[in-house]
């Protein structure tokens, strides 16, 4: 992982290099510190706003402010101030209502712009349930969901919602971002036509250039058509003029996706300090901004350019950073969750003291109506004799409940001790089994070639040396040669003909091939140092071998994956061998599902050579498999 100094390292060599590119006339911004978008006035009015609803209006105007930016975190930060100083008011009129959704709304976007997808579609949903009889904003947040499912991966969940949708021209705002999301879909399953009729309709509208970031949205999705279209030149080109106006703007989260775009075609041209100082800026942008969806981007685009480059190490460390991405969004989003539900807490609590002074009212009316006093009173007496039977009944049923849980664990764990005993046998006894095997086959074999085949080798020299005057001389020197060369056979059988004719890397190419039919999935194999990981002992690259071939068939039988990538390192200082799994497939969730016939033969090998092995996987999140095997 990389550490903090690091990074600031890397931050210094940056600006140097930003400089240097400034020099070529390629332009690059990092920001040390988040740029202010709010003017201070607007702070200052909500400082000094003299009543509850002209802090909620400049609360607003803030919140949209840093809408158009991109500033995740302030959003997600001034839509939970913005519903607490709702919950003060308690209005019930239609204005009160809309603030409500739009609260809403700019958590869901703060959410899902940061990466916590999940978060963000619950937000959405929520929004979608709270207002049915709003169709503007009912829209608004069905758009959003689409949306953050797209940004997920999961098409399949976009194209209902898209057929669902009727966008009238007369939202120009809606309709511009109902042609963003289906154009995205459309470059999502490679329908690059459909894309630029739908951009081009979007971008001919006589009301674009008011709304600027949909405009820059729309001419960045013509980028992205261009990237895949592997015309890179004519991507940074637009690129570089949307970054420009983005920049010019304010419109901070386009701004860091145009950088990106075009890194990843200076990587494709070749030019790799260009894309190394443009991706390298993106990062640092997504760092300050929060953006870790977009940090993971980045980080696959630059595994991709030192992968290019051989420079595996570094490709190797920046996997590792992946990991730790996807692991603090698993955390910061459980976490937003949690602020989420003391944020509604504390909404009940004050709902509580406020229904408390309603309760105080009522019992001084009660007071006045004597007759219903006493009625009640003979009802509350009757439930406090109630009232303790029924709680014997329940601790009696908990205590019940209890027991038979305990029951229920106490077999399960005995059923687990049971399983890791046979497993632990069972291990023992493959790995001795490898082992007998493999000392056998080399003693058959050095004896078939040492001995027998010497003798053979000795008694064909001493009938050369009796020359062929007798008759059955030739006869017999024929069948010598035909044993001997069955013996050479036998002993050459027993290691596979394809480790002697072949390296390792080309074994593995060329297993991968018979995969590469599939245009749907990209497979990508990596091995660093070839030449190390080439003279590693046969037994071992067996074994190695073994397990690639189980990882790759599990991916194509369960992953449904778009992006497979295997990355085998040999580290010297640490003696041993590093192997990386990742794809973008279903995943599955770790804990709870068990381990099928496959993952268990890729433990049981990995364990034969005492080597160590983790999955971090997660429902719809794809799967990483680590495997460290000591030399």
């Amino acid at each position: 992982m990389i550490s903090l100094g690091k990074i600031h390292l890397l931050f210094l060599g940056f600006c140097f290099l930003v400089g240097f590119s400034q020099e070529k006339q390629y332009s690059f911004k990092a920001f040390g510190v988040t740029p202010e978008v709010v003017p201070t006035a607007l702070y200052k009015k909500l400082q000094n706003a003299s009543n509850i609803n002209e802090r909620i209006t400049y609360l607003d105007e803030i919140a949209q402010v840093f809408l158009t930016s991109g500033n995740a975190d302030s959003l997600i930060h001034y839509s939970q101030r913005l519903k607490r100083a709702l919950v003060l008011t308690r209005p019930q009129d239609t204005t009160s209502n809309i603030y409500k959704f739009k609260a809403l709304f700019y958590q869901g976007i703060g959410a899902q712009k940061i990466g916590f997808m999940d978060k963000a579609i619950s937000s959405f949903i929520e929004g979608i349930e709270a207002t049915n009889t709003h169709t503007y904003f009912n829209t608004a947040f069905k758009l959003e969901l689409a949306q953050t499912y797209l940004l997920k991966g999961n098409p399949e969940k976009v194209k209902p919602i898209i057929d669902e949708l009727e966008i009238s021209k007369k939202h120009p705002e809606l309709y511009l971002r109902y042609l963003v999301l289906l154009s995205g879909y459309q470059i999502f399953i490679n329908d690059f036509n459909s894309a630029q009729t739908t951009i081009s309709n979007g971008l001919s509208e006589n009301f674009i250039e008011e709304y600027f970031k949909a405009k820059l949205q729309l001419q960045l999705q013509l980028a992205e058509i261009k990237f895949k279209q592997n015309d890179f030149k004519q991507s940074i080109a637009m690129s570089t003029a949307i970054k420009d106006q983005a920049l010019q703007q304010g419109i901070f989260d386009v701004y860091i996706a145009a950088v990106l775009n075009e890194g990843r075609c200076y990587v494709f041209l070749k030019d790799y300090q260009i894309a190394e100082i443009a991706l390298n800026t993106a990062y640092v942008n997504a760092l300050q901004w929060h953006r870790l969806e977009l940090k993971q981007k980045i980080i696959k685009a630059l595994v991709q350019l030192y992968n290019t480059k051989g420079d595996y190490k570094n490709a190797f460390n920046l996997m590792t950073q992946y990991q730790a991405v996807n692991n603090t969004i698993a955390e910061n989003q459980n976490q937003l969750l949690v602020s989420d539900l003391e944020l509604k807490y504390e909404t009940l609590k004050k709902e509580k003291e406020i229904d408390k002074l309603r309760e105080d009212q009522l019992v001084k009316q009660a007071e006045i109506e004597r007759q219903k006093t006493i009625k009640f009173a003979f009802l509350i007496g009757f439930l406090i004799i109630l009232i303790p039977v029924i709680l014997l009944l329940v601790v009696y049923y908990q205590k019940l409940q209890a027991q038979s849980l305990l029951n229920t664990q106490k077999e399960a764990i005995n059923k687990q001790e049971v399983k890791a005993l046979m497993q632990s046998q069972e291990l023992t006894l493959v790995k001795n089994t490898i082992s007998v095997q493999r000392k056998e086959r080399d003693r058959i074999a050095r004896e078939l070639h040492d001995s027998i085949g010497g003798n053979l080798a000795a008694i064909k020299l001493k009938m050369n040396n009796l020359g062929d005057s007798h008759p059955d001389f030739k006869k017999i020197l024929q069948q010598l040669d035909a044993t001997y060369d069955q013996v050479r056979e036998i002993s050459h059988s027993l290691i596979p003909k394809e480790f002697e004719n072949s390296s390792f890397t080309e074994l593995i190419d060329n297993y991968i091939q018979n995969f590469s039919q599939d245009p749907s999935v990209n497979l990508r194999f990596n091995a660093y140092p070839d030449e190390a990981i080439n003279n590693l002992e046969t037994h071992f690259r067996l074994a190695l071998f073994n397990i690639l071939k189980e990882l790759i068939t599990n991916a194509f039988k369960h992953a449904q994956a778009s992006e497979i990538e295997i990355q085998l390192t040999l580290i010297s200082e640490d003696n041993s061998i590093e192997l990386i799994y990742e794809d973008d497939g279903v995943g599955f969730n770790v804990n709870k599902t068990n381990k099928g016939m496959g993952l268990s033969n890729l433990e049981k090998r990995v364990k034969a050579l005492q080597g160590s092995f983790s999955i971090n996987s997660a429902i719809n999140r794809g799967t990483v498999i680590t495997i460290s095997i000591p030399q």
